[in-house]
């Protein structure tokens, strides 16, 4: 095989190819060999294919250097990997090494491997500090190609595909070095959440996947829960509807195999637009017959007793709620209180405006900050502080926890979320790809310290002090602060330094309790019906 070497001493092993596909919306069928693979590496392979962003990322300072605006796609070519690997390890016999994976968020819309997500610079760190990891980036399909359900057609193929990476990553990466009972996978938002539904499963009938997990602002909760099988089936019929196919079963997907793929990624895009989020569906044949119904409730039961992973790094940034300011723009306290009373009844509405310090008369100002912060509390935060209390007091959940906040800000002028510690904010520090242009030192120093953490806990180390929940004001969260840098702070130092109140997302999910065994969204109140939510 042959990588490309970069000024690091880190080889890159790009677009392996790791799964093929033999059809639209069939899942993929894992490579096991490189008999008819091209064996020169050094190239990007092409994306999922996904709507393509018309300006450049305003959020990270505009276009990445040496970085085309534009990318390639191809829908039977998008399932490949990427392996990073420290040129010492393929020069001479070591000791195998651990392995650390990442899985790209997006929405489960978009996303793809380049060179700002890339895990190579965390590999060269990981070398200067005496603990070499092997480095990896996955890709799987997006939307409607990796998440339609219907009656007839394989179901969770995104599922699949990421599943498959990992296989090959069992299979292969000992060749490189890697020790395979030693994987990490880190993902953020879509991929943090995709890393829950693998836990939430139980493992392969070759073995675990991977023995630890960072979630990086995604833990699956009722947003996110996998859809059930008829509301899936009312979204395929929807879809196929948009597309004008009236037929239905095998022959409406046999229409929908003949459309130009644009055409599907088009008509995926209007319904992202719409409010529409493409999610797993809950499938016996992925989360098994035990499980059940997978519904919002459960999800926390299952991801802690996921036997095979030992331990979770998990945590959220300062402030999740900003990106989704354009989805409770139009709202106002009154039309807010009443849709969730409509949805959830008066007592739940009551609670809510006790969490979020709610009256008909506020301004209309500070009731968006608490729309903001709600948003960010549904989608990212709740489910957050509810799965590290869980894990963190369970009996069966027998696993360790460690949890923190990502507070620094946005550093890009232009930015519309410019020194603002939003969703996402934390992906330009931990891959350390956009060091070059941080204004300020204490960022790149940040930014390396972000990347070594990551680092120790994939050696099996403790990056810091456990999560306990029943220590109260006591318990320790590992804080990303401008000023101090990565700084341990008990639960109530925060709040006194920070404002931050737990307590809110804990009458948040007291709110829910009514919906426990069933499928809900609270995004999906009547003002907000048709928001994009992703």
């Amino acid at each position: 095989m042959t990588g490309l070497l970069d000024e690091n001493d880190v080889v890159q092993f790009r677009n392996i190819p790791f799964a093929t596909i033999p059809a639209r919306f069939k899942r993929s069928v894992l490579l096991t060999h490189f008999l008819d693979t091209d064996r020169n590496f050094t190239k990007r392979g092409y994306a999922s294919p996904q709507a393509i962003p018309t300006v450049p990322d305003l959020f990270s300072g505009g276009p990445y250097p040496n970085e085309s605006s534009t990318f390639q796609y191809s829908e039977t070519e998008c399932l490949n990997l990427q392996i990073n690997v420290p040129i010492s390890l393929l020069q001479s016999t070591h000791s195998k090494v651990p392995l650390l994976v990442y899985v790209h968020g997006g929405g489960f819309v978009l996303g793809k491997i380049d060179a700002q997500h890339s895990t190579h610079l965390m590999v060269s760190q990981s070398v200067s500090d005496n603990q070499p990891v092997i480095g990896a980036n996955i890709q799987y399909r997006l939307g409607a190609l990796g998440y339609l359900h219907t009656s007839t057609a394989d179901s969770n193929i995104a599922m699949h595909d990421q599943r498959n990476a990992l296989l090959w990553i069992q299979t292969f990466a000992g060749g490189f070095g890697g020790d395979v009972g030693r994987v990490t996978v880190f993902g953020e938002s879509a991929g943090a959440m995709s890393i829950c539904y693998h836990m939430m499963a139980p493992a392969p009938s070759t073995g675990p996947l991977f023995q630890r997990a960072v979630l990086m602002s995604g833990v699956v909760g009722p947003m996110t829960a996998p859809m059930p099988v008829k509301e899936a089936e009312k979204l395929c019929d929807e879809f196929m509807d948009s597309l004008g196919i009236k037929e239905k079963s095998e022959a409406g997907l046999e229409w929908l195999r003949i459309l130009d793929v644009q055409e599907i990624v088009d008509k995926s895009s209007k319904l992202t637009e719409q409010g529409t989020m493409w999610i797993p569906t809950q499938d016996e044949e992925w989360f098994g017959k035990e499980a059940g119904d997978v519904t919002w409730d459960r999800g926390l039961e299952l991801i802690g007793k996921c036997e095979w992973v030992d331990a979770i790094l998990l945590g959220t940034t300062g402030f999740e709620g900003t990106t989704l300011l354009a989805a409770v723009a139009g709202l106002t306290p009154k039309s807010f209180v009443k849709g969730v009373a409509d949805q959830l009844g008066e007592q739940s509405a009551n609670l809510l405006k006790k969490a979020y310090k709610l009256s008909d008369s506020m301004d209309q100002n500070l009731f968006l900050t608490r729309a903001m912060e709600w948003i960010g509390d549904v989608v990212f935060s709740t489910p957050a502080h509810a799965l590290c209390r869980h894990v963190s007091t369970s009996t069966n959940a027998n696993k360790k926890i460690y949890r923190y906040i990502f507070d620094a800000r946005n550093p890009f002028p232009g930015s519309p979320c410019y020194q603002h510690p939003h969703h996402w904010v934390d992906i330009y520090y931990v891959f350390k790809t956009f060091q070059f242009r941080y204004p300020h030192q204490r960022l790149k120093d940040l930014s390396t310290r972000h990347a070594q953490l990551w680092i120790d806990f994939t050696n099996g180390k403790s990056p810091w002090s456990e999560y306990r929940y029943d220590e109260g004001g006591n318990a320790t969260f590992m804080i990303a602060d401008e000023r101090e840098g990565w700084i341990q702070r008990s639960a109530k130092q925060d709040e006194n330094l920070c404002g931050r109140d737990w307590a809110r997302c804990e009458l948040l999910w007291e709110s829910w309790k009514g919906m426990q065994g069933k499928w809900f969204q609270p995004l999906k109140i009547e003002p907000m019906r048709k928001s994009k939510v992703v």
